[in-house]
């Protein structure tokens, strides 16, 4: 899907984080039959921002985009996304419309997101946007300018697959953030069982922590006591709707993971939650 996109001037770096599945012969046979593929294997398995980091190391381009392995391009994807870059000098990343579906490609109405936001967006309005709740509205596969990266760095691995959210808010610091108002974009859910299904601790644990790193950047004096007040009760909502959702749906290891974590970390209603629950 990528290298038959409608704009070809690109590289493809397939960067495998030690993977023990097939994706070193897919790769080394897609490299063999076109010359724009180049197949990297991480020296240690280091999580997916490790992976993303090592592979952008080895790009040449002036604009990066993550592409996930298990998600759907249209055809249009790239070309879109490079043409905001091309035409704003001062729009550090920009992302499209998209589309959830299930693992075997099946659209879900429900997660339709072309919500109309302008071309170009001040990165200091966005950042507050993304600060208002913790599900992001930026995608992880979004593509960047070179020169932003250069500035602000690359992911946090401390951050852990939630590294892209992290990112986007320190490169709202920088520039404008760019969007493409179509659909280009299917996010396919992960397979039953996938360890990123259900209801993962330690993701929303990430982007929590993301939140909490950058709500004081972005806001000052009582601002900033008002903002961090609403952001805890926004966590506090979203961690015992979580957990209640996995009592609802019997994902019993997700139950007793959640407990434990709200126990330990959760603000004052959902951790009441984890210990009479």
């Amino acid at each position: 899907m990528v290298l038959n996109q409608s704009f070809q001037d690109i590289e493809l770096v397939v960067s495998d984080d030690q993977s023990s599945d097939h994706t070193h012969a897919a790769a080394k046979a897609l490299a063999v039959a076109d010359a724009r593929v180049r197949y990297h294997r991480t020296t240690v398995k280091g999580g997916v921002a490790t992976a993303i980091n090592e592979g952008i190391g080895l790009t040449r381009g002036d604009y990066i985009q993550i592409c996930h392995d298990h998600d759907i391009y249209l055809p249009e994807f790239l070309g879109k996304l490079a043409g905001v870059l091309d035409r704003h000098p001062g729009v550090v990343f920009a992302h499209p419309g998209r589309q959830g579906c299930d693992h075997e490609g099946k659209l879900l109405s429900q997660s339709y997101f072309v919500c109309g936001y302008p071309e170009v967006s001040s990165g200091k309005l966005w950042k507050q946007r993304m600060l208002t709740r913790l599900a992001s509205p930026v995608t992880a596969l979004s593509m960047i300018r070179r020169t932003a990266l250069e500035v602000v760095g690359l992911f946090d691995p401390d951050f852990g697959v939630s590294a892209d959210v992290e990112l986007w808010l320190r490169l709202c610091d920088v520039g404008d953030v760019g969007y493409i108002n179509e659909l280009l974009l299917h996010m396919r859910g992960r397979e039953p069982g996938h360890p990123y299904g259900g209801a993962n601790w330690q993701i929303i644990d990430e982007v929590i922590r993301a939140h909490r790193k950058h709500l004081p950047l972005a806001y000052g004096g009582l601002l900033y006591l008002y903002q961090k007040a609403r952001c805890e009760l926004e966590i506090d909502m979203s961690l015992l709707v979580d957990f209640l959702n996995s009592i609802r749906c019997r994902r019993w290891q997700d139950v007793a993971n959640g407990r434990a974590y709200l126990r330990d970390h959760g603000p004052l209603i959902s951790r009441a939650a984890g210990f009479l629950l």
